[in-house]
């Protein structure tokens, strides 16, 4: 599994807390009553927009409580590596809006990339030399933590809403020559991304831990562990962050409840893609 770290974030993204803040944070965490009213394990309300940016060949906006970020899906024919001859070129940037929370910590480029698997899961391949190169943006418009999830989720949600045109390629008779590609303007492919994973975010404040963390829970937080899960449960990629070491039998019953929660949210993801759908 792809292992990486980036420092926690949410204390430079805020206003300090009190200690009877923290506290009280802390507290309720412990007694399963958050200071929103959630639970330990509940998200926070979720939002999906399609179709956000017309000039993309896919692109969602996604709320997350607070947290606001948009993801865009730009296609452009390319020519495989030697290395990968039947894959195509996935690369992913993120960037935080002006308009978000002074300071933010956007999660970096590799760790989306590797937790999403996205050159497996997303690479297009038409024919032999010629294959779709997939650039994806993330932009945070505001956040209150979680933003890892958020960014992910937008992503699965844009691939969802891509449209790539369809190709009729005709090889030359020697293989030096370069392939002549006939796209349509009016025939498109939609992406399969039943295999497209979510990520689930449990951060450790004390004994307890939970999912979907606001910026001042994140400013509690001993430990995190990200976690990839897709739709068939299967385990696509984990992080780690913050100083805090833990016991393996931690990790693994943290991984186990990632794994029950991407299900509740994968099914909460789908009925607002179709909500979505359906209102454009």
């Amino acid at each position: 599994m792809p292992h990486a770290r980036y420092a926690p974030a949410a204390p430079s993204t805020m206003v300090g807390l009190s200690e009877g803040e923290k506290h009280f944070i802390r507290g309720g965490i412990a007694q399963d009553l958050r200071t929103d009213g959630r639970r330990r394990l509940q998200f926070r309300a979720i939002s999906v927009e399609t179709g956000v940016i017309l000039q993309a060949n896919g692109s969602a906006r996604v709320r997350l409580g607070a947290t606001e970020v948009i993801a865009t899906v730009k296609a452009e024919l390319g020519k495989p590596s030697i290395l990968h001859p039947d894959k195509g070129k996935v690369s992913i940037f993120v960037d935080c809006s002006p308009t978000a929370a002074p300071m933010v910590e956007v999660p970096k480029n590799f760790l989306l990339s590797s937790l999403l698997h996205c050159k497996d899961a997303y690479s297009v391949v038409k024919v032999g030399q010629v294959c779709w190169d997939l650039y994806i943006d993330g932009l945070v418009v505001s956040s209150d933590g979680n933003l890892l999830d958020a960014l992910a989720a937008a992503i699965k949600v844009a691939l969802s809403d891509t449209g790539i045109p369809k190709v009729n390629v005709s090889l030359s008779a020697t293989t030096d020559e370069e392939p002549e590609v006939d796209v349509s303007d009016e025939e498109f492919l939609q992406f399969d991304t039943s295999s497209v994973p979510v990520i689930v975010t449990l951060m450790k404040v004390g004994k307890h831990y939970i999912v979907d963390a606001a910026s001042e829970e994140e400013s509690q937080m001993s430990s995190a562990v990200s976690v990839s899960v897709n739709r068939h449960g299967q385990i696509c990629g984990l992080i780690k962050r913050g100083g805090a070491g833990l016991d393996p039998t931690v990790i693994f019953d943290m991984i186990s409840v990632a794994k029950h929660v991407s299900q509740q949210f994968i099914s909460v993801l789908d009925s607002e893609i179709l909500a979505a759908e359906a209102a454009r």
